[in-house]
C-alpha cells in the first residue's frame, strides 16, 4: 500500500473519530451504521470479492455472533467480553461450514450459504427457552455501554477490516485468492493449494462480522432471528462493494460511504420512492461501470500489486 493511500486512511480515520466531537446523537447514530456497513461489506469481499465465491449468507456470521453476544451479556459476562467470545464463536462456526460449502462453485455456493442462513434463522426461532423465539430479546440498558462507545467500538471494527484486507491483498496470500477467482483450475496447477487458501479466507471472513453483531446488539438493546438473519442485509453487503469496487481494499469504504448517504438523502426528499431510485442509480453503475466507482481512479492497465515478503 502507497503512503498516499495510507495517509488517506489515517486522515479519514481521525476525521471520524472526531464525530462525536463535531456531530449531534442522530450523526453519530448515522456515522455507526456506516460503520457496521463498512466492516460487513469488507468481511463479504475478503471471501467472496477476492476469490470470486459469491456467498447470500454471509450474515449467517453476524447473527451467530449477534446471538452469542446477546445471551453472554444476557448470562452476567461485561461486554467487552461478550464482543471477543462473539467473533470468536462466529469463527469457530465458520470451519465446518467452510469445509462443506467450499466444495461447491458458483451458484450452487451462493445458494447453500443462503440456506445455511435460513436454517440458523429457523434454529433460533424455534430454541424458545434460549432465545425467546420470534419474540426476541431485550437487554437493559444498565448492561450495555453508551452510544459513544458504541460509536468507536464500530469505527474500530471497520478499521480493523479495512486493514485486515489490505493485509491480504498486498501478500502472497492474497496473489493466490486472485488466481482462484481468475481460474481455479490453474491456480491448482500452479502449486496453489486451493482448499486451504479459500478456507482460511472463509474463516477469516467470519471474525469481523461476528463482533459486529454483538456490537449493534449493543447499539440497539434488542435482537430477533429476523433482523439478526436478514437477508437483504447481506444484499447490501453484495451492493455496496459491487458499487465501490470488487476485489479493492477501497472500493467496499466508497461504495458503503456512497450507497448509505445516498439512501439517507434519497430517503428525506423521497420517502415513498428513494429505494427504486437507488435501485436505478446502482443498475446504472453495474451495467456501465463493472469495475465499480474505484474503476474511475485506477489507470486502466493490468498492475501486479506490491507483495509483502
Amino acid at each position: 500500500m502507497s503512503v498516499k493511500q495510507l495517509g488517506l486512511g489515517a486522515a479519514l480515520v481521525l476525521l471520524a473519530a472526531a464525530g462525536p466531537l463535531l456531530g449531534s446523537s442522530y450523526h453519530q447514530s448515522f456515522l455507526l451504521q456506516l460503520f457496521t456497513m463498512v466492516a460487513l461489506a469488507q468481511s463479504w469481499n475478503l471471501i467472496s470479492g477476492m476469490t470470486g465465491y459469491v456467498s447470500f449468507g454471509h450474515t449467517a456470521f453476524f447473527g451467530v455472533g449477534a446471538y452469542a453476544g446477546t445471551l453472554l451479556i444476557q448470562f452476567g459476562f461485561p461486554w467487552w467480553l461478550a464482543i471477543i467470545k462473539g467473533s470468536l464463536i462466529a469463527l469457530l462456526v465458520s470451519v465446518p461450514l467452510g469445509f462443506l460449502t467450499l466444495r461447491l462453485r458458483g451458484p450452487y455456493f451462493a445458494i447453500a450459504m443462503l440456506g445455511l442462513n435460513e436454517v440458523a434463522r429457523i434454529v433460533v426461532t424455534l430454541w424458545v427457552d434460549l432465545t425467546n423465539g420470534g419474540s426476541g430479546i431485550t437487554l437493559s440498558p444498565s448492561l450495555l455501554p453508551s452510544l459513544t462507545v458504541n460509536y468507536y467500538l464500530m469505527l474500530a471494527l471497520a478499521v480493523i477490516a479495512t486493514v485486515i484486507v489490505a493485509h491480504v491483498y498486498y501478500s502472497r496470500f492474497g496473489l493466490e485468492l486472485r488466481a482462484i477467482r481468475e481460474d481455479e483450475g490453474a491456480a491448482e496447477m500452479v502449486g496453489v493449494n486451493t482448499t486451504r487458501a479459500k478456507l482460511a479466507a472463509f474463516v477469516l471472513s467470519a471474525l469481523i462480522p461476528g463482533a459486529a453483531g454483538t456490537v449493534n446488539v449493543m447499539y440497539t438493546s434488542y435482537i430477533n432471528p429476523s433482523s439478526a438473519f436478514d437477508p437483504a442485509l447481506n444484499i447490501q453487503m453484495i451492493v455496496m462493494v459491487m458499487f465501490g469496487g470488487t476485489g479493492t481494499v477501497w472500493g467496499p469504504v466508497l461504495g458503503a460511504s456512497i450507497v448509505m448517504l445516498l439512501r439517507e438523502l434519497l430517503w428525506a426528499q423521497f420517502p415513498a420512492l428513494h429505494l427504486a431510485m437507488l435501485g436505478v442509480m446502482l443498475l446504472a453503475v453495474v451495467l456501465f461501470l463493472p469495475g465499480g466507482i474505484m474503476a474511475l481512479f485506477v489507470k486502466k492497465k493490468i498492475a501486479r500489486p506490491e507483495v509483502a515478503s
